[in-house]
C-alpha cells in the first residue's frame, strides 16, 4: 500500500509526467524557448515589439523570466506551441503559411539538439531509486507526457530510467492530450489495468483533470514543477512536494 500525504492507495499502476514530476522544468524549458527565439531570429527580422507579442501569447515575460503556470509554454504540448509561434510570424512578419510553419519546425529542430545535453536534463532528485523502489515493490509505471517521443525517450534514456517504465504515451502519438482522459485510459487498456486501480502523479493541472475525468484512484500533484501548490490544490487528491514524498507503507507486492 501506497502512503501519499494522508492518502492510502492501493494502486497497480502509477502514470507519471514527465517535466516537472521527473526531471526539472524551468531550467529545460528556458534554454529551449531562448534558442528557439534565438534561430527564428536568424530567419526572420523580429522587432522588439514582435518578441514581446509573441513570448506574451505564449505565457511568458521575457522582461523578468516570468512563465504563466497556466499558459501554453507551462502545459500546452509542443506542437500546440509551435503552431501559436507560426500564427504569430504569419500575422506579424508578412510570412506565408508554409514559410512561418518551415521556419519554425527548422527552429525547433536546431532547440531540441540543445537538450541532447545531459547538463540541462536534471532529474528532480535520485528518480532512478524512487521509481526502481516502486517497481521493485510491484507496481507497474508508466509515462503520459505532452512532449514528444523522440525526446521523451532520450530523456529517460539519459537518466537511466527507462526501463522502468511498461508504457508511453507522447504529445505526437495522435491520442487527444491532457486534460481529456485519452492517454490515461490508453494506457490502462493497454496494460490490462482498470482505471479505478490507476493513480496519476502529475505537475499540472491537466494532469489532475485527466485522472479525474478518466475515473482514476488518485490524482497526485507535485508542486516540483511549473505551478504552484496552491493553484493544484482544488484540482488534486493532495498535493505533494515531489514524487519522493510517494512512500511504500507496506512493501509486500501489489498484484500485477
Amino acid at each position: 500500500m501506497l502512503q501519499i500525504d494522508s492518502l492510502h492507495l492501493e494502486p497497480r499502476l502509477i502514470i507519471f509526467d514527465k517535466d516537472g514530476t521527473l526531471i526539472a522544468f524551468e531550467r529545460m524549458w528556458h534554454v529551449w524557448f531562448e534558442r528557439l527565439m534565438e534561430h527564428i531570429g536568424e530567419q526572420v527580422r523580429l522587432d522588439l515589439q514582435t518578441r514581446l507579442d509573441l513570448a506574451g501569447t505564449l505565457g511568458y515575460d521575457p522582461v523578468d523570466g516570468h512563465w504563466d503556470p497556466l499558459g501554453p509554454l507551462t502545459i500546452a504540448s509542443t506542437s500546440e506551441i509551435l503552431l501559436l509561434i507560426a500564427g504569430q510570424l504569419y500575422q506579424h512578419v508578412g510570412l506565408t503559411w508554409d514559410e512561418a510553419l518551415a521556419i519554425v519546425n527548422e527552429a525547433e529542430e536546431v532547440s531540441r539538439a540543445l537538450l541532447s545535453d545531459a547538463e540541462l536534463v536534471e532529474p528532480i532528485g535520485d528518480v532512478r531509486q524512487t521509481l526502481q523502489h516502486l517497481a521493485e515493490a510491484g507496481y507497474r509505471l508508466a509515462i503520459a507526457t505532452t512532449d514528444n517521443r523522440e525526446p521523451t525517450e532520450r530523456h529517460l534514456e539519459m537518466l537511466g530510467i527507462a526501463d522502468l517504465f511498461e508504457a508511453m504515451l507522447c504529445g505526437d502519438d495522435g491520442v487527444p492530450l491532457k486534460p481529456a482522459p485519452d492517454m490515461a485510459l490508453a494506457i490502462c487498456q493497454q496494460l490490462g489495468v482498470p482505471a479505478d486501480e490507476t493513480i496519476m502523479v502529475g505537475d499540472s493541472v491537466a494532469d489532475m483533470t485527466m485522472a479525474r475525468s478518466a475515473g482514476l484512484a488518485g490524482a497526485i500533484a507535485v508542486a516540483s514543477g511549473a505551478i504552484p501548490a496552491e493553484l493544484l490544490v482544488e484540482h488534486a487528491d493532495c498535493v505533494i512536494p515531489d514524487l519522493h514524498a510517494i512512500e511504500i507503507h507496506d512493501e509486500a507486492p501489489v498484484d500485477a
